[in-house]
């Protein structure tokens, strides 16, 4: 379930200690809490997950000017959809993953938003209490 909320509220309740620095407005005032909600995201090995699969496109390159997209590069994509997410591996420009991961995501978990041109892709903004021993590798 995902529950619409603001992030001056979340902050309030859950006083998030956030896994990277966040840029101001980041993440954004309308966010979305998820509680028990599955969510997946590419890796690239196909059996195993590392760290690695967890960093933002910010923390890889961490030089790069992002300019107004940088809320967004200090994120992490997910998507909320298995039959999507196994659509995305066979796609060129995503040829570098190899795997898919299962997520569960719960409210100390971070908070997401519906972020791009796909309703299925999502932005999620991790806290520190993320634990990775809850992850999956799907079966390709």
């Amino acid at each position: 379930m995902l529950t619409p909320y603001k992030i001056s509220a979340y902050s309030e309740e859950y006083k998030p200690k956030w896994a990277c620095e966040m840029p101001d407005g980041c993440p954004p005032e309308d966010i979305l809490i998820p509680s028990e909600h599955p969510f997946f995201r590419l890796a690239k090995q196909a059996g195993t997950y590392t760290v690695d699969d967890f960093k933002s496109y910010a923390e890889a390159d961490p030089q790069r000017n992002w300019g107004e997209k940088l809320p967004l590069a200090v994120g992490l994509s997910l998507i909320d959809n298995e039959v999507k997410a196994r659509k995305n591996l066979k796609l060129p420009m995503f040829r570098q993953f190899n795997g898919i991961i299962a997520i569960t995501l719960n409210p100390t978990d971070g908070v997401v938003k519906q972020t791009g041109v796909h309703l299925s892709h999502f932005t999620w903004w991790r806290t520190e209490s993320f634990k990775m021993s809850n992850l999956t590798m799907l079966q390709l």
